[in-house]
Parts: structure tokens; sequence; C-alpha cells
């Protein structure tokens, strides 16, 4: 079991004595000058949670928050102190002490998840700590039913339920962003709400696989600050400061800032990752009812470039070290972006909200790799391809909306209408060569393959490829009667995707284009009891597809889902527990090529899918999430998926499975214990436990296969005082030999992580 550092323990040390006075002297600069800032006054808080100097606006708003919150006054942790005096009602986690949340926003609505009839999870930020998770990767890996499938280069792919899955920024969707795309680190969230089965009302086109909403942390009106200081196996480090609070003594205008970095090795050799993340928003509450919004991020990444290890040539594992690394250790990936962003509420005091909200990101990659396209088994030797790629994309994004109550006959119904638009533009060009026209790239070794840097093919051919789409949505919450809601809605939607050749300067050519494709959305909530609810409903989906065959880029795939289910909410809304069944009926869906292409695409550097005729995905879903007793939370799951190609050009296909990197069982549990009433906060100690369990999986070539594996987690936790906690982390007890993602013959075959800890001192102030 690897449980110490790997090696480099010298520098390891350097960096962390670095990095760790670089972040707790940020903090503590940050944390001095706010609490300067602050009138001493506002850190004490009135029984009721209302400041000393509060204005009746803001007593009003304090005692709006208190009656819609039901967690009791003694807060369950120490994080739970610093949801007081919150201004208006709103679904945030950051704070609470919990596993589960008021309501969802990615609906619009604020419903508790026990009023949507589809299968929504929400990550807390309470499990975020309680886990040590620090990307999204690792924070998506603990949703039910998600997938995450690494590419070695710090991005993945995500799926759920046999597709891929689609991303919304504060409630704003995006074209893209999410599959294979670098992402800011988890510092900066809130939370994570997962929408499983597709969105088209809110997200356009998508995938059925459904959508991710990353929820930014936004201020507080009271003064809180936190930095955390993490060191673990392979030299793997991590910081992160976070510092909050009135910018004005009135608190009319609030700020945050979150900085957060890591510096890492891998368990494989030759790879390294470094990246540093900085957030910054403001908000402006220019009335007690309209509040003005306005946020910053920036990223910078070095990442080394690794795809993989192969498999023989019947598919089976080659039984290879886990820290072996393949191809030339110089491959890089650089992703530098950038984001802006804006929101402007409204509340009107007759319960209607209205909300715009816009974003513009920026991403430069460059990428600079090797990898194997043909392998000798016994001599461990193969050629190798020398890939060179250049992507810029600019997305832009718009969403707007009013939402409130209106009463018939005696009735109170919830009305919801918005429309929102998408621009996602990317300028790229990629080149590759290859053993045929460098001899010196063939009969490597695999493992210490003598590759140049200096041979970089030259990027002759740039495109631009603007996506364009824009909707117009609504829905409707209709109270039947007491216990039952009816749920109607859908969405029209307008897509455009067109390229051009910038380097020969041809005009654009319009690949497609879709006008007017409505996607309906029918469903119904029964409250059989107070606390149970069943629910069914039915849903369009509509999916553009950026794939490419060899003949050119897919067309647009066309889907139904059908849902049903149960959903609980107990012990005062603190435990939520549901049971899903769904079957979704899809055309065209774009699958992988089983012959590991990669000359696809404007640039003829992608990977090559086909369009199978017709798949079906269908399964059940369990999922319990909360507090089972004080000081015990809980967040397991379990997922059943069945998807099946039912018609296809190539008939020997029909009936077989088509996701690859997606088993049919799947089992997913944490939990966490706290050693002590709610009240104290000295000397406590708490433990965790976590598992993770899947059956059987294929990669994007079907001969590439694993069987069931099992991977468990613990952590030991104790808090020295109210504003000082130390928690250790150890991944993988067993040290269970597993892939986390299945490639094909050559590439995009990785072990996961063997035995590791991670061990973390966090201070609250």
């Amino acid at each position: 079991m690897m449980l110490g550092l790997h090696s480099k323990t010298w520098s390891a040390s350097r960096r962390a004595c670095g990095y760790g006075a670089l972040f707790w002297g940020t903090a503590y600069v940050f944390l001095g000058g706010a609490a300067q800032a602050a009138d001493p006054q506002d850190a004490a808080l009135k029984k009721n949670n209302v400041s000393a100097q509060a204005t009746p606006d803001e007593q009003k708003a304090s005692a709006e928050h208190k009656s819609y919150t039901t967690e009791p006054d003694t807060p369950s942790s120490v994080e739970n102190l610093v949801v007081q005096g919150e201004r208006h009602k709103n679904a945030t986690t950051d704070g609470t002490g919990s596993y589960v949340v008021k309501g969802v926003s990615m609906n619009k609505m604020l419903l508790r998840l026990n009023e949507i009839p589809q299968s929504v999870s929400v990550l807390s930020r309470q499990q975020m700590k309680d886990q040590n998770l620090n990307t999204v990767d690792d924070a998506l890996k603990q949703v039910p039913g998600v997938n995450v499938n690494l590419y070695g280069d710090g991005t993945a792919g995500i799926t759920s339920r046999g597709y891929s899955m689609a991303p919304q920024f504060d409630g704003v969707p995006s074209t893209g962003g999410l599959q294979m795309a670098q992402q800011f680190d988890i510092a900066i969230y809130d939370r994570l709400e997962v929408l499983r089965g597709p969105n088209g009302t809110f997200q356009g086109s998508s995938s059925p696989g459904g959508s991710v909403n990353f929820v930014r942390k936004r201020p507080l009106e009271n003064f809180k600050a936190e930095g955390e200081f993490s060191g673990g196996s392979w030299n793997n480090l991590h910081a992160a400061a976070d510092v909050t609070g009135p910018l004005l003594a009135s608190k009319r205008v609030t700020g945050r800032l979150v900085l957060a970095g890591s510096d890492r090795d891998y368990f494989y050799d030759k790879a390294h990752d470094r990246r540093w993340t900085a957030y910054a928003v403001v908000d402006v509450h220019i009335t007690s009812n309209t509040t003005l919004s306005m946020n910053a991020t920036g990223q910078k990444n070095d990442t080394t470039r690794f795809m993989g290890l192969p498999r023989a040539a019947n598919g089976s594992d080659l039984n290879l070290s886990r820290n072996s690394f393949v191809g030339a250790d110089w491959g890089y990936t650089t992703s530098p972006m950038y984001e802006l962003g804006g929101e402007l509420e409204h509340r009107f005091e007759n319960g209607w909200r209205a909300r715009l909200t816009g974003r513009h990101r920026v991403t430069d990659t460059s990428l600079h790799y090797t990898y194997l396209n043909s392998l000798a088994k016994s001599a461990k030797t193969g050629n190798f391809v020398v890939a060179n790629s250049s992507v810029n994309e600019v997305y832009n994004g718009a969403d707007v909306y009013v939402t409130g109550p209106i009463r018939v006959l005696g009735r109170k119904n919830e009305v919801l209408i918005g429309g929102n638009y998408d621009s996602y533009l990317e300028t790229d060009g990629g080149a590759s060569i290859n053993s045929s026209k460098d001899s010196s790239l063939g009969g490597l070794n695999i493992f210490n393959p003598v590759i140049s840097s200096s041979i970089q093919p030259a990027i002759t051919t740039m495109y631009r490829e603007p996506i364009q789409q824009a909707g117009i949505y609504g829905s409707t919450r209709i109270e039947l009667l007491k216990s039952l809601h009816l749920l109607m809605g859908g969405r029209i939607s307008f897509y455009e995707y067109k390229y051009k050749n910038i380097s020969k300067g041809t005009p654009y050519v319009v690949s497609t284009k879709n006008n007017g494709v409505p996607t309906p959305y029918l469903g119904l909530v029964w409250n059989i009891i107070p606390t149970v609810s069943a629910y069914v409903s039915f849903t369009d989906t509509f999916t553009p597809q950026s794939a490419y065959g060899p003949s050119g880029r897919l067309k647009p795939d066309l889907g139904q889902q059908l849902e049903g289910g149960l959903k609980g909410d107990f012990f005062h809304h603190n435990l939520n527990v549901s049971l899903t069944g769904y079957r979704v009926i899809e055309r065209n869906k774009a699958i992988v090529d089983e012959d590991g292409s990669m000359n696809c695409g404007l640039t003829g550097t992608g990977v090559c899918y086909r369009a199978a005729g017709k798949v079906r995905s269908q399964g059940a879903e369990a999922e319990v999430v909360g507090r089972i007793l004080p000081g015990w939370d809980i967040n397991a799951s379990y997922t059943y998926n069945d998807n099946v190609i039912l018609k296809d050009s190539t008939p020997t296909l029909e009936g077989k499975a088509y996701a690859a990197n997606s088993p049919k069982h799947l089992f997913k549990l944490w939990t966490h214990y706290r050693f002590a009433d709610p009240e104290q906060t000295k000397n406590v100690w708490s433990v965790g436990a976590g598992v993770t369990a899947q059956s059987s999986t294929f990669g994007t070539t079907r001969t590439v296969t694993q069987g069931t594996y099992v991977v468990a987690n613990a952590q030991v936790g104790y808090q020295l005082n109210p504003k000082l906690n130390i928690i250790v982390n150890v991944n993988n007890l067993s040290n269970t030999k597993y892939y986390q993602r299945l490639g094909n013959l050559y590439y995009y075959n990785y072990y996961g992580e063997p035995g590791n800890f991670m061990a973390t001192v966090r201070s609250v102030f």
C-alpha cells in the first residue's frame, strides 16, 4: 500500500513551505484588512440574527431568511455559524454544515427536490470539505449515476445514463465547457446541481445525459475568512484562501475573494500539474429588493499531457506497473482562461422575481504531445505520433427570466417565462506526424522513447467555427389539488453551426441550422403524504452533434425520455430519499469508431465517430442523502443502467451496449460522523468512510474490458477549537489495481490511483 510520499521529498518540502507561506501570508493580509474595514459591532448579532446596526430593510430580510430555514438555532458545526445574516432566500449550501439543500436553482423556481419530477442531486459545500474534494472531476465522481472519464491532461468526459452531460454556469447554459475542458478549482463553487436525463427546457440543445449547474460562492453580509493547506502522496500540494464580508458599514456592498492553487506530481512517472485560480465577486444591494452582482475568475495551468497505456492486440491487460508512462516526457497542455460575469435580480413585493445573468469566458489551449499508434508487445517497442494543436474558445451567454405566483380559483400556481442566448466561437487548428513521414518515430522503446521536442508539426490550416443558439422557454406549476401539482413547459430552440477556413480566406459554410425546434416537457407530482411524493415526467431532447465521421459532421439526434419515481423528505428536511426509473429512446447517437482512428474533424486530428440508427437507455436509481442522526451525514446511491443499440448500419452491433466506460451497476457511498454534541467545538473527533463499486465496462474499443472493482476510502478529523480543523483522508485503502478509464489498443487507458493520503489543515475566522 503506497501511503508515503513518492520521491523528491526535499523538493516537496520546499514547495510545501513556499506555497504554504504564500497562501497563509495572502490570507493574513486579506483577513487583517477586512477585519479592520468591518465595523466591530458587525460581528455581534442579536438573538434573531440581525446585526446590531441593521436597517429596517435588513431586519425584514433577515426575518424572511429565518422563516425560510429549518435549521436549529445552535449550529451543528463551526461552518454553520456563517449562515447568519444572509439577506435573501436562496439555495446556498456554504456554511449550512449540511449535505441537503433548501432548494434547487437550476429550475429557476427554487423548488425543493421533492417538488421536481426529475432526478436531481446536489453536491454541497459541506460534503466537498468532508471529503477534501479540490477538483471538479473528483467532486462529480461523488454524484449518483455520473461517470468521470479522465483524459490525462486535467480534463475529463462526463456522462450519465450512457450520454454526455452539458454545463450551466449560475444557470446560464453553455455549448461546451464541460467535456474535455479545463475546470476552475472547486474552491470557488458553493455547490454542484446535477440533473440526470434531458434538460431541454433550460439547457436548450443538449444530450439526454443531463446538466451540471456550477453555482459560484456569493458574498456574505458578515465577515468570514477561511484558509486551508493540504499535502499528500506524490508531492500533492493544494492551498486555498476564502475571504468574504461587507465592504461598507451599511452592508449595501459585500465582496468575496477566493484564491486557490495546486502543485502536484502523479502516481505515474514524468507527469506534473500546476495551476492557480483567482475568483472575486462583489454584490451591490441597490435596494432591499434589487441586487447587482459582478464576478471575475482567472486560472492558469501547466499540465503534462499523458495519453495513457496500451493494451494487448486482443484487448487484454498488459499488467504494466501503475507508475508506467508511455510517450515523451515533454508533452504538455496549457489552457489559461478567464471569465467575467454579472447578474441583476429584482424581487417584487408580490413574490415575483426577475433575473438577468450573463457570462463571458475565454480559453486559449496549446497542446504538444505524443501517442502510440502501433505496438510490438514482446519487445515493448512501438511507433509514435507527434501531435500539435491550438484551440482558442470564446463563450458568451445570457439568461433572463421572470417567475412568480398566480392565484386562480383559490389555488396557488407558479409561472416562469424566459429566454437565453449562447454563443460559442472556436478557432482551432492541428497537425500530426507519424513514423511513415519521420522514421525517427518508429520502433522506439514505449517507456523511454527518444523523441525530440523540436518535432512539432506546423499548423498550416486554421478554422473558425461559431455556434449560436437561442431559445424561449416557459414553465408553469399548477396546483390541481393541495397534494397534486402539474408541471408543464417547454422550449423553442434556434441553432446554427458554421465554419470557415481562415487560412485560405474561404467564406463560411453553414453545416447545421435548426429553427423553431420544440422540446416539450410534462410532469406530475403527487404528495401521497406530506413527506412522500410520487412523480412522472416526459420530455423531448434535441442534440446537434459536434462529432465528426469520415464524411463530415454527424446529423442532430432526437429522443424522448419517460421517467417516474418516489421522493421522500424526512427529519424536518434533513434527509432526502429518492427512487427513480427511466427509459430514453434516441436516434442518430454518435458512437466512437472502434478502430481508434484520429483523423476526423476539420483539422484531421480528432476522434472519428459514426451515427447509430437507434439506441435505448433505461434503468433505475436510488439515492439517500442527508443527516440520519445528529452528527451523522450520509450520501449513498445505486444506479442501474442498461444501454443498448436497437438498430444500426452494422447489424452485428445490434443488441450490444453502446456507451463506453458506463457500468451497468454503480454504487457510491460516503458517510461521516462527528463524535460530539452540536454545540461542542473543541477537541472533537470525526470519522468518515466511502466506497465506490462498479460492474464491468468496456472502452472505446469493445475488446478492451475490465471486470468489477471496489475502492474504499476513509477519513479521520480532529477539531482542535472553533477555528482549527485537522483532517486526514486515505484513499484506496486496499490498494486495488483497476482502470479508472478504458480506451483503445494504444491509448486512453488509465489506472486508478494506488493507495494514498492527503492531510489538510483548515482554519476558519
